[in-house]
């Protein structure tokens, strides 16, 4: 070999330099003279002839070549094994043999692979090696795509444990691993984990990396659609926009997928009901389509119907229909009368008719629609199926229900025929032909179909998911106004557990759970227990805002009408005092649901006393003083029943926090001392927890209390940096201030930046 082994190591080196430099044609060339060299000098019963096969083999990886790397890793493979037996070179070439497989869409094949490189890193370096967590890493992504969570969510779990004792793994890597977790929470439908750990895989990339990146930026748009289909519209905007914000840093602002990063945020802030951001969004692409493209481009029809359903959620009708009108003549000028996207306008322009309050005009943009939808492979496709589900609900408002039924029954049976019968449209057409025999009185019927809505969902999502949970509440609810009770509750009851794992319990879609089946307990004349549910959603209510002071006020008026049905006079009473001042503390009118549930409440009193019902003496929150003796009192009423609960924190931690706006330092902290006690009692680790030390924080420095402010506040950080996020904005500031006030300068920086405290 020594007369050639000269030309071996200058191809070799060319073929590196060509792969460095991102030559990849150039570098399969050499990569194939190279083995050439072996075989014409029958050479190849060799490690070195093994090594740059393998190499070869990765340059089809890095392009994508996989069937082509598939081959060349495997022949690799064999003939390292050949030579030098299960080696850590042979696992490594299995490893990249397997990834390739799952490209491939082979994960049988890939899993048994990972299997086997496992058992050789295991033998020879150990479970702490990087590489051995790498596998377990990769044979979690496996499990993934298999569509096996549990096992995919065991294996990084396992790997995340030994990263995280391991000197060789990087930020980085340790950000693939919790991006990883994310994912496979995410495909579980535990958003409420998946969450957690894409915030703690940007936390990291964050500080390898920065986060002006493209790889910081996928995350945080997938994190945003995690929030999304979490129910968590606040927070999916606030990430989506700080993606966008990014890829404006990256791109220029011409690029059309910055456009696209564009009409994607305003579109979940339509969903949100942020109309006036989308219609800024939508006009910043209107600009970039007329400088790109021109007034001509299809792109700027598109631009001018989207900005017509952003005036038409201001409710601002007339500029909405100039604008669809517009954009609909220049796509029946530009493709035709009959193209799907002329169909598509008449559809925006039918849904706007109807918010109009036009339902003729609505009706008649539908059909138009309809008739173009149906020219497409003969009607059978879902966007036929859309139209007939447009027209049935125009139908069912206008209380045509037998013409209503007629066409979303043909739009489920199109939607069978296009093979979709396990999407979620599928389900919602049940839902809407169910919702139309229940007008009519058809509970059975109604009933059969939300069942068919839950089976198909258990089939496609497994019985923990919130996709399932929402069809099964679906189903409880009809359960309910068909007046079956019993099963209404076991319904909503399974939903909460699902949504309270899958979601939190302060996920908005728990909440509306726990109402739903308060109500249905309240028809059960099961008072106690839907005091209970009332409670536990005003439990997660920290009432930082006006909007969630109303909604607790709405809470505590909810608790006074049950006990007003329960005979519990003097508790309604007191509840509705609490309620009628936290309202007027908010700042904000009333609304719907809680007119409703202040009428109910006042219904059996006098006349004058409906029009303007008298504030309790003594129990108003004007007089500070007097409030810190009802507060005091209640507080004590409750540790009597229920002793050092929950709930009697609460009370004191109301007390305490009038007792900070009179200046009485002394009893503010012995009354706080005493919440947290009573709070750690269910863990001091808890997000829960970390919520109870900032609002606590918080008051102590307003009491004076600064030592104990600060050192309460670096509890919250130190929790949010573990177990999830608990700290205010507020109680965050608060703590730099404390900080900065005290010199501590070390402590100050770590808490800027995001870091560990010591």
């Amino acid at each position: 070999m020594a007369f050639y082994i000269g030309e071996i190591r200058r191809v070799r080196n060319e073929f590196f330099q060509a792969y460095k430099d991102g030559d990849y044609k150039k570098a399969i060339v050499l990569g194939k003279n190279l083995l050439n060299i072996y075989v014409e000098n029958d050479d190849c019963d060799c490690m070195e002839y093994a090594v740059d096969m393998s190499n070869l083999a990765m340059v089809f990886d890095q392009i994508q070549l996989y069937d082509r790397a598939a081959e060349y890793y495997k022949k690799a493979a064999e003939l390292k094994k050949d030579y030098s037996g299960e080696s850590l070179s042979y696992a490594d070439t299995l490893n990249n043999l397997a990834i390739v497989f799952n490209h491939l869409g082979r994960q049988e094949e890939a899993l048994k692979l990972h299997n086997k490189v496992l058992e050789i890193r295991d033998a020879k370096l150990g479970r702490e090696h990087a590489d051995y967590i790498h596998s377990l890493y990769h044979m979690g992504n496996t499990y993934e795509l298999l569509q096996d969570t549990d096992k995919a969510i065991e294996c990084h779990t396992k790997a995340l444990q030994r990263a995280r004792q391991c000197k060789e793994f990087t930020m980085l890597d340790l950000a693939d691993l919790h991006g990883a977790m994310a994912r496979a929470y995410d495909a579980k439908g535990n958003f409420k984990k998946a969450i957690y750990y894409y915030e703690v895989c940007l936390d990291l990339i964050e500080k390898a990396r920065g986060n002006d990146n493209f790889y910081y930026m996928i995350n945080v748009l997938t994190l945003a659609s995690v929030c999304e289909k979490a129910g968590l519209m606040d927070l999916a905007v606030e990430y989506c926009e700080k993606a966008v914000d990014i890829r404006r840093k990256l791109m220029s602002e011409d690029h059309l997928d910055f456009m696209n990063s564009l009409n994607s945020l305003a579109a979940i802030c339509c969903k949100d009901g942020q109309y006036d951001k989308a219609l800024e969004l939508h006009r910043e692409v209107l600009d970039i389509v007329e400088r790109m493209l021109g007034k001509e481009h299809i792109f700027y029809a598109d631009a001018l119907n989207n900005l017509s359903v952003d005036y038409a959620g201001k409710k601002e009708f007339k500029k909405a229909l100039a604008l669809n009108i517009k954009a609909l003549n220049q796509k029946k000028a530009m493709l035709g009368e009959k193209d799907p996207q002329v169909a598509a306008c008449l559809m925006s322009m039918g849904t706007l008719y109807d918010n109009m309050g036009k339902e003729e005009e609505a009706l008649q943009c539908f059909e138009e629609a309809l008739t173009i939808r149906r020219t497409i492979h003969e009607g059978k496709n879902t966007a036929c199926a859309d139209t007939l589900t447009a027209m049935g609900k125009l139908y069912e408002k206008q209380n045509a229900y037998e013409k209503a039924a007629e066409v979303v029954s043909e739009a489920i049976e199109i939607r069978k025929a296009c093979g979709d019968e396990s999407s979620g449209m599928y389900v919602w057409c049940l839902h809407l032909l169910g919702e139309i025999y229940r007008r009519q009185g058809e509970h059975e019927k109604a009933i059969g179909l939300c069942k068919d809505g839950v089976d198909i969902m258990e089939a496609r999502f497994g019985v923990n998911h919130p996709r399932y949970a929402a069809a099964l509440e679906k189903l409880g609810l009809v359960y309910d106004t068909a007046g079956d009770l019993e099963r209404a509750e076991e319904a909503l009851t399974r939903t909460a557990e699902i949504r309270k794992e899958m979601l939190d319990e302060d996920n908005p879609l728990y909440l509306n759970t726990l109402e739903a089946l308060a109500r249905v307990s309240i028809k059960q004349k099961k008072f106690e227990k839907a005091i209970e549910l009332y409670r536990e959603k005003n439990d997660v209510n920290f009432e930082e805002t006006a909007q969630e002071q109303l909604a607790a006020a709405n809470n505590l008026l909810a608790i006074a009408n049950c006990h007003r049905l329960a005979g519990n006079e003097d508790k309604a009473e007191a509840y509705f005092a609490e309620a009628e001042a936290k309202q007027k503390r908010s700042g904000l009118p009333m609304d719907e649901t809680y007119e409703k549930r202040r009428h109910l409440f006042l219904q059996q009193k006098m006349e004058e006393i409906i029009q303007m019902p008298p504030k309790p003496e003594g129990k108003g929150d004007a007089d500070p003083q007097k409030a810190v003796e009802y507060y005091s009192a209640l507080a004590l009423s409750i540790r009597n029943k229920e002793g050092e609960s929950q709930n009697f924190a609460k009370a004191l931690l109301k007390t305490a926090a009038l007792h900070a706006k009179l200046g009485h330092q002394k009893d503010t902290e012995t009354l706080l001392d005493r919440v947290l006690s009573i709070g750690a009692r269910d863990g001091v680790f808890t997000v829960t927890f970390g919520k109870l030390c900032d609002r606590v924080g918080r008051i102590y420095a307003e009491a004076g209390s600064r030592d104990k402010a600060e050192s309460t506040l670096r509890q919250s950080y130190q929790i949010q940096a573990t177990a999830g996020k608990c700290m205010t904005k507020e109680g965050h500031s608060l703590l730099l201030r404390l900080l900065q006030e005290k010199g501590d300068e070390r402590a100050y920086s770590a808490v800027k930046n995001g870091e560990k405290l010591e």
